[in-house]
């Protein structure tokens, strides 16, 4: 199992605290390539078929790590997002738990009846 932590940035300004675990008999994944490609695209290019991901949003009230690497205040109100990602045989590809700047962030969903 890979586990690694990514800091994600836009214009500089630091957006998301990411910690993800992966099957390591999935892809070869190291430092170097992760900060060049997205995860999803590195995991796509292995011939992972994404079918389905379970997420859960909520809020968290950063801690000194966090207001450290997201440059706000510890206290700060943080979006928090945990996901669960599977292929098309049903296996858990990706796990993840991120923090957001709550002041940097929103997430917009669409749902549909089936």
């Amino acid at each position: 199992m890979y586990r690694f932590t990514r800091l994600r940035s836009v214009g500089g300004k630091p957006l998301a605290l990411m910690d993800n675990q992966v099957r390591d008999d999935i892809a070869e994944l190291d430092a170097d390539t992760l900060k060049e490609h997205g995860l999803y695209e590195l995991l796509r290019a292995a011939g992972v078929n994404f079918r389905l991901a379970q997420q859960r949003i909520g809020a968290v009230i950063a801690n000194e790590y966090q207001a450290e690497q997201l440059q706000v205040e510890p206290g700060a109100a943080l979006v928090t997002m945990e996901r669960t990602a599977f292929d098309d045989t049903g296996r858990v590809v990706e796990t993840g738990q991120h923090v957001y700047r709550g002041d940097s962030y929103s997430f917009e969903m669409t749902l549909v009846q089936r």
